[in-house]
Protein backbone atom coordinates (compact mmCIF):
# COMPACT_ATOMS: atom_id res chain seq x y z
CA UNK A 1 0.00 0.00 0.00
CA UNK A 2 2.75 2.56 0.85
CA UNK A 3 4.14 2.24 -2.70
CA UNK A 4 0.72 4.04 -3.99
CA UNK A 5 0.75 7.76 -2.55
CA UNK A 6 -2.76 8.14 -2.92
CA UNK A 7 -3.68 5.53 -0.47
CA UNK A 8 -3.92 6.12 2.73
CA UNK A 9 -2.60 3.72 5.71
CA UNK A 10 -2.74 3.53 10.00
CA UNK A 11 -0.62 2.09 11.92
CA UNK A 12 -1.83 1.61 15.58
CA UNK A 13 0.60 0.54 18.64
CA UNK A 14 -0.54 -0.77 21.78
CA UNK A 15 1.27 -1.70 24.92
CA UNK A 16 -1.40 -4.29 26.20
CA UNK A 17 -0.78 -8.07 26.11
CA UNK A 18 -4.32 -8.76 25.30
CA UNK A 19 -5.66 -7.72 21.81
CA UNK A 20 -7.14 -4.46 21.34
CA UNK A 21 -9.98 -3.60 18.79
CA UNK A 22 -9.56 -0.46 16.79
CA UNK A 23 -12.77 0.90 15.31
CA UNK A 24 -11.69 3.58 12.35
CA UNK A 25 -14.83 5.60 10.98
CA UNK A 26 -14.42 7.95 7.74
CA UNK A 27 -15.99 11.17 6.85
CA UNK A 28 -15.37 12.67 3.56
CA UNK A 29 -15.52 16.59 3.51
CA UNK A 30 -16.12 16.87 -0.17
CA UNK A 31 -13.95 19.42 -2.31
CA UNK A 32 -13.68 21.85 0.68
CA UNK A 33 -11.84 19.67 2.61
CA UNK A 34 -7.92 20.35 1.00
CA UNK A 35 -8.81 24.13 1.20
CA UNK A 36 -10.84 24.14 4.22
CA UNK A 37 -8.17 25.97 5.94
CA UNK A 38 -7.97 28.75 3.30
CA UNK A 39 -11.69 29.04 3.46
CA UNK A 40 -11.93 29.74 7.16
CA UNK A 41 -9.00 32.23 6.65
CA UNK A 42 -10.83 33.88 4.56
CA UNK A 43 -14.16 33.59 6.70
CA UNK A 44 -12.11 35.83 9.05
CA UNK A 45 -11.15 38.37 6.82
CA UNK A 46 -14.18 38.95 5.51
CA UNK A 47 -15.97 39.10 9.35
CA UNK A 48 -12.67 41.45 9.92
CA UNK A 49 -12.71 43.59 6.85
CA UNK A 50 -16.58 44.55 7.61
CA UNK A 51 -15.48 45.42 10.86
CA UNK A 52 -13.02 47.70 10.07
CA UNK A 53 -14.66 49.39 7.59
CA UNK A 54 -17.67 49.79 9.45
CA UNK A 55 -20.17 49.31 6.35
CA UNK A 56 -22.29 47.43 8.90
CA UNK A 57 -22.98 47.02 12.48
CA UNK A 58 -20.17 45.37 13.95
CA UNK A 59 -23.01 42.70 15.38
CA UNK A 60 -24.58 41.86 11.66
CA UNK A 61 -20.82 41.25 10.45
CA UNK A 62 -20.23 39.08 12.99
CA UNK A 63 -23.47 36.82 12.41
CA UNK A 64 -23.05 37.07 8.61
CA UNK A 65 -19.21 35.32 9.93
CA UNK A 66 -21.26 33.04 12.11
CA UNK A 67 -23.02 31.70 8.54
CA UNK A 68 -20.76 31.26 6.25
CA UNK A 69 -19.36 28.73 9.27
CA UNK A 70 -22.26 27.02 9.34
CA UNK A 71 -22.31 27.00 5.35
CA UNK A 72 -18.89 25.98 5.08
CA UNK A 73 -19.66 22.80 7.09
CA UNK A 74 -22.90 21.94 5.95
CA UNK A 75 -20.92 21.95 2.27
CA UNK A 76 -18.70 19.32 4.07
CA UNK A 77 -21.64 17.31 5.77
CA UNK A 78 -20.88 17.93 8.76
CA UNK A 79 -23.10 20.99 10.04
CA UNK A 80 -23.41 20.76 13.72
CA UNK A 81 -25.89 20.60 15.78
CA UNK A 82 -28.17 23.07 17.79
CA UNK A 83 -27.28 22.12 21.07
CA UNK A 84 -23.56 21.72 19.60
CA UNK A 85 -23.63 25.48 18.37
CA UNK A 86 -25.57 26.45 21.38
CA UNK A 87 -22.55 25.53 23.26
CA UNK A 88 -20.19 27.15 21.43
CA UNK A 89 -21.17 30.29 22.70
CA UNK A 90 -19.42 30.99 25.92
CA UNK A 91 -22.07 31.09 28.60
CA UNK A 92 -19.95 32.17 31.11
CA UNK A 93 -19.18 35.40 29.55
CA UNK A 94 -22.44 35.93 27.99
CA UNK A 95 -23.93 35.35 31.91
CA UNK A 96 -21.96 37.52 33.45
CA UNK A 97 -22.42 40.35 30.71
CA UNK A 98 -26.17 40.03 31.66
CA UNK A 99 -26.03 40.10 35.24
CA UNK A 100 -23.49 42.95 35.50
CA UNK A 101 -25.80 45.00 32.92
CA UNK A 102 -28.34 44.62 35.11
CA UNK A 103 -26.81 45.73 38.09
CA UNK A 104 -25.20 48.74 36.70
CA UNK A 105 -28.43 50.12 34.85
CA UNK A 106 -29.97 50.00 38.15
CA UNK A 107 -27.73 50.84 40.06
CA UNK A 108 -27.51 53.84 38.05
CA UNK A 109 -30.64 55.33 39.22
CA UNK A 110 -29.32 55.97 42.36
CA UNK A 111 -27.07 59.11 41.25
CA UNK A 112 -23.88 57.28 42.59
CA UNK A 113 -21.94 57.27 39.41
CA UNK A 114 -22.71 61.25 39.14
CA UNK A 115 -21.47 61.43 42.51
CA UNK A 116 -18.59 59.25 42.09
CA UNK A 117 -17.23 61.41 39.06
CA UNK A 118 -17.52 64.60 41.37
CA UNK A 119 -15.48 62.64 43.66
CA UNK A 120 -12.63 61.18 41.20
CA UNK A 121 -12.63 65.01 40.01
CA UNK A 122 -12.03 66.04 43.02
CA UNK A 123 -9.15 64.06 43.95
CA UNK A 124 -7.53 65.03 40.99
CA UNK A 125 -7.45 68.36 41.92
CA UNK A 126 -8.68 69.29 38.78
CA UNK A 127 -5.83 68.08 36.46
CA UNK A 128 -6.55 65.65 33.15
CA UNK A 129 -3.61 63.52 33.60
CA UNK A 130 -3.67 63.10 37.13
CA UNK A 131 -7.38 61.41 37.07
CA UNK A 132 -6.48 59.20 33.73
CA UNK A 133 -3.61 57.76 36.36
CA UNK A 134 -6.56 57.63 39.46
CA UNK A 135 -8.82 56.04 36.60
CA UNK A 136 -6.17 53.46 34.94
CA UNK A 137 -4.79 52.73 38.31
CA UNK A 138 -8.21 51.52 39.81
CA UNK A 139 -9.14 49.91 36.56
CA UNK A 140 -5.61 48.25 37.00
CA UNK A 141 -5.82 46.71 40.39
CA UNK A 142 -9.74 45.58 40.26
CA UNK A 143 -8.95 43.54 36.83
CA UNK A 144 -6.05 41.60 38.75
CA UNK A 145 -9.23 40.31 41.07
CA UNK A 146 -12.24 40.77 38.93
CA UNK A 147 -12.30 39.88 35.61
CA UNK A 148 -11.73 42.82 33.44
CA UNK A 149 -15.07 42.89 31.67
CA UNK A 150 -16.59 43.24 35.38
CA UNK A 151 -13.98 45.64 36.29
CA UNK A 152 -15.23 47.54 32.84
CA UNK A 153 -18.75 47.64 33.17
CA UNK A 154 -17.93 49.08 36.93
CA UNK A 155 -15.80 51.89 35.65
CA UNK A 156 -17.05 52.87 31.66
CA UNK A 157 -20.29 54.58 33.65
CA UNK A 158 -18.47 56.47 36.48
CA UNK A 159 -15.91 57.46 33.30
CA UNK A 160 -18.73 58.49 31.10
CA UNK A 161 -20.69 60.48 33.94
CA UNK A 162 -17.79 62.49 35.22
CA UNK A 163 -16.65 63.62 31.27
CA UNK A 164 -19.68 64.43 30.49
CA UNK A 165 -20.04 66.70 34.18
CA UNK A 166 -16.84 68.33 32.91
CA UNK A 167 -18.25 68.23 29.31
CA UNK A 168 -14.78 66.63 27.75
CA UNK A 169 -14.67 63.19 25.50
CA UNK A 170 -14.86 60.31 27.21
CA UNK A 171 -13.19 57.99 24.40
CA UNK A 172 -9.42 58.96 25.36
CA UNK A 173 -10.10 58.25 28.93
CA UNK A 174 -12.30 55.08 28.30
CA UNK A 175 -9.98 53.52 25.87
CA UNK A 176 -6.85 53.39 28.59
CA UNK A 177 -9.23 51.97 30.81
CA UNK A 178 -9.77 49.23 28.60
CA UNK A 179 -5.95 48.98 27.63
CA UNK A 180 -5.52 48.94 31.26
CA UNK A 181 -7.86 46.55 32.24
CA UNK A 182 -6.28 43.97 30.06
CA UNK A 183 -2.83 45.11 31.18
CA UNK A 184 -3.86 44.69 34.95
CA UNK A 185 -5.82 41.87 34.33
CA UNK A 186 -2.99 39.60 33.07
CA UNK A 187 -1.29 39.67 36.52
CA UNK A 188 -3.21 36.74 38.41
CA UNK A 189 -4.66 33.73 37.41
CA UNK A 190 -8.68 34.82 37.90
CA UNK A 191 -8.11 38.20 35.97
CA UNK A 192 -8.30 37.44 32.66
CA UNK A 193 -10.22 34.52 30.49
CA UNK A 194 -6.61 33.74 29.04
CA UNK A 195 -4.99 33.01 32.42
CA UNK A 196 -8.48 31.20 33.95
CA UNK A 197 -7.75 28.53 30.83
CA UNK A 198 -3.72 28.03 31.27
CA UNK A 199 -4.52 27.70 35.29
CA UNK A 200 -7.54 25.02 35.39
CA UNK A 201 -5.32 23.42 32.39
CA UNK A 202 -2.02 23.47 33.43
CA UNK A 203 -3.18 22.87 37.55
CA UNK A 204 -1.16 20.29 38.16
CA UNK A 205 1.79 21.82 37.10
CA UNK A 206 0.81 26.13 38.01
CA UNK A 207 -1.07 27.70 41.38
CA UNK A 208 -2.30 30.84 41.50
CA UNK A 209 0.64 32.40 43.70
CA UNK A 210 2.71 31.21 40.63
CA UNK A 211 0.48 33.63 38.19
CA UNK A 212 1.03 36.48 40.99
CA UNK A 213 4.46 36.29 41.34
CA UNK A 214 5.87 35.55 37.96
CA UNK A 215 3.31 37.80 36.14
CA UNK A 216 2.79 40.49 38.27
CA UNK A 217 6.47 41.57 37.82
CA UNK A 218 5.93 41.86 34.28
CA UNK A 219 2.60 43.85 34.68
CA UNK A 220 4.15 46.50 37.01
CA UNK A 221 7.04 47.16 34.29
CA UNK A 222 4.85 47.17 31.56
CA UNK A 223 2.73 49.93 32.99
CA UNK A 224 4.34 52.64 33.00
CA UNK A 225 5.61 52.47 29.50
CA UNK A 226 2.50 51.58 28.16
CA UNK A 227 0.84 54.66 30.47
CA UNK A 228 3.48 57.51 29.02
CA UNK A 229 2.57 56.18 25.54
CA UNK A 230 -1.10 56.66 25.97
CA UNK A 231 -0.41 60.63 27.65
CA UNK A 232 1.75 61.02 24.43
CA UNK A 233 -0.56 59.40 22.17
CA UNK A 234 -3.48 61.09 23.37
CA UNK A 235 -1.68 65.04 23.95
CA UNK A 236 -4.20 67.55 25.07
CA UNK A 237 -7.21 65.71 25.48
CA UNK A 238 -5.32 63.82 28.45
CA UNK A 239 -3.22 67.15 29.51
CA UNK A 240 -4.06 70.48 31.14
CA UNK A 241 -6.18 71.62 33.92
CA UNK A 242 -10.20 71.03 33.77
CA UNK A 243 -12.14 74.41 34.88
CA UNK A 244 -15.10 73.17 37.14
CA UNK A 245 -16.65 73.84 40.27
CA UNK A 246 -16.90 70.98 42.24
CA UNK A 247 -18.79 72.53 45.44
CA UNK A 248 -21.36 73.65 42.51
CA UNK A 249 -21.14 69.69 40.94
CA UNK A 250 -21.75 68.48 44.59
CA UNK A 251 -25.03 70.27 44.73
CA UNK A 252 -25.95 69.87 41.23
CA UNK A 253 -25.04 65.98 41.38
CA UNK A 254 -26.39 64.34 45.28
CA UNK A 255 -27.10 60.54 45.81
CA UNK A 256 -31.09 60.72 44.39
CA UNK A 257 -32.47 57.63 46.27
CA UNK A 258 -30.70 56.62 49.13
CA UNK A 259 -33.12 53.24 49.69
CA UNK A 260 -32.10 51.85 46.19
CA UNK A 261 -28.50 52.65 46.64
CA UNK A 262 -28.04 50.79 49.90
CA UNK A 263 -30.13 47.77 47.93
CA UNK A 264 -27.45 48.24 44.84
CA UNK A 265 -24.83 48.46 47.03
CA UNK A 266 -24.93 45.41 49.26
CA UNK A 267 -25.75 43.30 46.20
CA UNK A 268 -23.01 44.79 44.14
CA UNK A 269 -20.91 44.19 47.54
CA UNK A 270 -21.86 40.31 47.75
CA UNK A 271 -21.40 39.77 44.28
CA UNK A 272 -17.72 41.33 44.26
CA UNK A 273 -16.84 39.57 47.42
CA UNK A 274 -17.56 36.54 45.85
CA UNK A 275 -15.82 37.35 42.60
CA UNK A 276 -13.02 37.73 45.17
CA UNK A 277 -13.50 34.26 46.75
CA UNK A 278 -13.23 32.92 43.42
CA UNK A 279 -10.27 30.62 43.93
CA UNK A 280 -11.56 29.04 47.01
CA UNK A 281 -15.20 28.81 46.55
CA UNK A 282 -14.61 28.17 42.84
CA UNK A 283 -18.20 29.26 42.02
CA UNK A 284 -19.25 30.64 38.04
CA UNK A 285 -18.81 34.53 38.21
CA UNK A 286 -21.81 34.20 35.83
CA UNK A 287 -24.46 32.59 38.37
CA UNK A 288 -22.71 34.78 40.53
CA UNK A 289 -23.70 37.89 38.46
CA UNK A 290 -27.24 36.73 37.34
CA UNK A 291 -28.16 35.30 41.19
CA UNK A 292 -27.03 38.94 42.34
CA UNK A 293 -28.84 40.62 39.14
CA UNK A 294 -32.32 38.62 40.10
CA UNK A 295 -31.72 39.59 43.91
CA UNK A 296 -31.55 43.05 42.85
CA UNK A 297 -34.52 42.81 40.03
CA UNK A 298 -36.65 41.65 43.43
CA UNK A 299 -35.65 44.18 45.36
CA UNK A 300 -36.16 47.22 42.96
CA UNK A 301 -39.80 46.46 41.97
CA UNK A 302 -41.18 43.12 40.82
CA UNK A 303 -44.16 44.35 39.02
CA UNK A 304 -41.81 46.67 36.44
CA UNK A 305 -38.87 44.74 36.01
CA UNK A 306 -39.21 45.73 32.02
CA UNK A 307 -37.92 48.80 32.69
CA UNK A 308 -34.69 47.46 34.40
CA UNK A 309 -34.43 44.90 31.26
CA UNK A 310 -33.92 48.46 29.27
CA UNK A 311 -30.08 48.65 30.63
CA UNK A 312 -29.00 45.16 29.45
CA UNK A 313 -27.31 45.63 25.70
CA UNK A 314 -28.94 43.37 23.61
CA UNK A 315 -26.69 43.85 20.42
CA UNK A 316 -23.55 43.39 22.59
CA UNK A 317 -24.77 40.02 23.93
CA UNK A 318 -25.78 38.88 20.35
CA UNK A 319 -22.56 40.12 19.05
CA UNK A 320 -20.60 37.66 21.36
CA UNK A 321 -22.96 34.81 20.51
CA UNK A 322 -21.98 35.14 16.69
CA UNK A 323 -18.13 35.86 17.56
CA UNK A 324 -17.84 32.63 19.70
CA UNK A 325 -19.87 31.00 16.74
CA UNK A 326 -17.24 32.32 13.97
CA UNK A 327 -14.22 31.76 16.18
CA UNK A 328 -15.28 27.85 17.24
CA UNK A 329 -16.20 27.83 13.52
CA UNK A 330 -13.27 28.39 12.24
CA UNK A 331 -11.69 26.02 14.66
CA UNK A 332 -13.29 23.15 13.26
CA UNK A 333 -12.28 24.09 9.55
CA UNK A 334 -8.76 23.68 11.37
CA UNK A 335 -7.48 26.87 11.44
CA UNK A 336 -6.15 27.57 14.94
CA UNK A 337 -4.97 23.46 15.16
CA UNK A 338 -2.90 24.84 11.88
CA UNK A 339 -1.44 27.85 13.65
CA UNK A 340 -0.36 25.72 16.64
CA UNK A 341 0.65 22.90 14.61
CA UNK A 342 3.07 25.61 13.15
CA UNK A 343 4.42 26.60 15.61
CA UNK A 344 5.60 23.28 17.06
CA UNK A 345 7.52 22.63 13.82
CA UNK A 346 9.31 25.71 13.90
CA UNK A 347 10.33 24.99 17.55
CA UNK A 348 11.14 21.43 16.79
CA UNK A 349 13.76 22.41 14.29
CA UNK A 350 15.96 24.49 16.63
CA UNK A 351 18.76 23.16 18.75
CA UNK A 352 17.77 22.00 21.93
CA UNK A 353 20.10 24.75 23.95
CA UNK A 354 18.19 27.45 22.47
CA UNK A 355 14.69 25.98 22.02
CA UNK A 356 13.47 26.79 25.14
CA UNK A 357 14.51 30.57 24.57
CA UNK A 358 13.09 30.72 20.87
CA UNK A 359 10.01 29.03 22.84
CA UNK A 360 9.32 31.94 24.59
CA UNK A 361 9.92 34.28 21.79
CA UNK A 362 7.85 32.44 19.69
CA UNK A 363 4.79 31.75 21.80
CA UNK A 364 4.61 34.93 23.44
CA UNK A 365 4.91 37.24 20.03
CA UNK A 366 2.74 34.92 17.69
CA UNK A 367 -0.27 34.50 20.69
CA UNK A 368 0.18 38.24 21.46
CA UNK A 369 -0.30 38.55 17.37
CA UNK A 370 -3.13 36.19 16.79
CA UNK A 371 -4.89 37.53 19.87
CA UNK A 372 -5.43 40.63 18.48
CA UNK A 373 -7.53 39.17 15.53
CA UNK A 374 -8.22 36.21 16.88
CA UNK A 375 -10.89 35.87 20.05
CA UNK A 376 -8.13 34.86 22.80
CA UNK A 377 -10.18 32.25 24.55
CA UNK A 378 -10.33 29.80 21.97
CA UNK A 379 -6.35 30.31 20.29
CA UNK A 380 -5.44 30.01 24.42
CA UNK A 381 -7.76 26.43 24.99
CA UNK A 382 -5.93 25.46 21.24
CA UNK A 383 -2.30 26.11 22.11
CA UNK A 384 -2.19 25.09 25.83
CA UNK A 385 -2.00 21.07 24.61
CA UNK A 386 0.31 21.86 22.07
CA UNK A 387 2.36 23.02 24.53
CA UNK A 388 2.24 20.53 26.93
CA UNK A 389 2.73 18.04 23.53
CA UNK A 390 6.06 20.21 22.44
CA UNK A 391 7.29 19.54 26.36
CA UNK A 392 6.69 15.90 26.33
CA UNK A 393 8.14 15.46 22.99
CA UNK A 394 10.65 17.77 22.54
CA UNK A 395 14.17 17.82 24.22
CA UNK A 396 14.76 21.17 25.90
CA UNK A 397 11.81 22.73 27.04
CA UNK A 398 9.75 22.92 30.45
CA UNK A 399 5.93 23.81 30.29
CA UNK A 400 5.97 26.59 33.18
CA UNK A 401 8.17 29.56 30.80
CA UNK A 402 5.88 28.83 28.09
CA UNK A 403 3.11 29.12 29.84
CA UNK A 404 3.97 32.43 31.31
CA UNK A 405 4.61 33.33 27.82
CA UNK A 406 1.17 32.07 26.20
CA UNK A 407 -0.15 34.54 29.11
CA UNK A 408 1.39 37.72 28.31
CA UNK A 409 0.94 37.08 24.95
CA UNK A 410 -2.68 36.28 25.06
CA UNK A 411 -3.89 38.99 27.77
CA UNK A 412 -1.11 41.75 26.12
CA UNK A 413 -2.70 40.77 22.88
CA UNK A 414 -6.12 41.72 23.88
CA UNK A 415 -5.02 45.51 23.31
CA UNK A 416 -4.47 45.29 19.56
CA UNK A 417 -7.66 45.54 18.18
CA UNK A 418 -11.32 46.14 18.98
CA UNK A 419 -11.98 42.46 18.59
CA UNK A 420 -8.96 41.48 20.45
CA UNK A 421 -10.75 41.15 24.05
CA UNK A 422 -14.03 41.30 25.63
CA UNK A 423 -13.27 44.01 27.72
CA UNK A 424 -12.73 46.31 24.47
CA UNK A 425 -15.87 45.57 22.69
CA UNK A 426 -18.18 46.32 26.34
CA UNK A 427 -15.91 49.62 26.69
CA UNK A 428 -16.90 50.30 23.12
CA UNK A 429 -20.68 49.59 23.81
CA UNK A 430 -20.67 51.59 26.36
CA UNK A 431 -19.24 54.81 24.54
CA UNK A 432 -21.97 54.18 21.82
CA UNK A 433 -24.37 54.66 24.49
CA UNK A 434 -22.89 57.90 24.91
CA UNK A 435 -23.43 58.73 21.60
CA UNK A 436 -19.30 58.83 21.38
CA UNK A 437 -18.50 55.29 19.53
CA UNK A 438 -15.37 54.15 18.81
CA UNK A 439 -14.53 52.68 15.86
CA UNK A 440 -12.24 49.23 14.70
CA UNK A 441 -9.01 51.78 12.88
CA UNK A 442 -9.59 54.65 16.00
CA UNK A 443 -8.78 52.02 19.00
CA UNK A 444 -6.03 50.19 16.88
CA UNK A 445 -4.29 53.44 16.00
CA UNK A 446 -3.30 53.70 20.05
CA UNK A 447 -3.95 49.87 21.09
CA UNK A 448 -1.30 47.95 18.38
CA UNK A 449 1.52 50.19 19.59
CA UNK A 450 0.57 49.65 23.46
CA UNK A 451 0.48 45.60 22.16
CA UNK A 452 4.14 46.32 20.73
CA UNK A 453 5.57 47.90 23.69
CA UNK A 454 4.06 45.83 26.61
CA UNK A 455 4.89 42.47 24.41
CA UNK A 456 8.12 43.54 24.36
CA UNK A 457 8.70 44.62 27.47
CA UNK A 458 7.26 41.00 28.53
CA UNK A 459 9.13 39.00 26.11
CA UNK A 460 12.66 40.48 27.52
CA UNK A 461 11.53 40.07 31.26
CA UNK A 462 10.65 36.45 30.76
CA UNK A 463 14.25 36.33 28.60
CA UNK A 464 15.87 37.78 31.28
CA UNK A 465 14.50 34.87 34.08
CA UNK A 466 14.88 32.19 31.30
CA UNK A 467 18.65 33.29 31.08
CA UNK A 468 18.93 33.50 35.23
CA UNK A 469 16.89 30.85 36.67
CA UNK A 470 14.56 28.49 33.50
CA UNK A 471 17.44 27.43 31.74
CA UNK A 472 19.40 25.86 34.50
CA UNK A 473 17.03 23.24 35.03
CA UNK A 474 16.03 22.46 31.46
CA UNK A 475 17.28 18.65 30.41
CA UNK A 476 18.92 19.37 26.50
CA UNK A 477 20.15 15.68 26.77
CA UNK A 478 18.03 13.75 23.81
CA UNK A 479 15.48 11.11 24.68
CA UNK A 480 16.21 7.76 23.92
CA UNK A 481 13.88 6.13 21.65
Amino acid sequence: IAEDPRDLYFVCISQQQEPLAVAIAMHSLGPTGPIQVVIAGFIMAIVFGLIMTEVMHRTMAAMIGATMCMVTLAVQNRVPSLSKTVAWMDHGTLGLLWGMMLIVGITMRTGVFEWTGVLACKLSGGDKTRLLLLLCLVTAVLSAFLDNVTTILLIAPVTCKLCKLVNIDPRPFLICEAIFSNIGGTATMIGDPPNIIIGNMLAKYLDFNDFLFNLGPGVILTSPAAFYFLIWFFGDAVKGTLTVDIPKLQKMYPITDRGLLIKCGVVLGCVICSFFLHPITHLDPAWVSIMGAVWLLVAFDMHHCHEALHAVEWDTLLFFAALFVVVEGVGELGLLRFIANTLSGMVSGIAPGGRQAFSIFLICWSSAIFSAFVDNIPFTATMVPVMVQMVEQVDGLNIEPLAWALAFGACFGGNGTLMGASANIVMASKAEVEGKPIGFAQFMKVGFPVLLISTAIANCYLLALNEMFWQKNVDTTPRSE
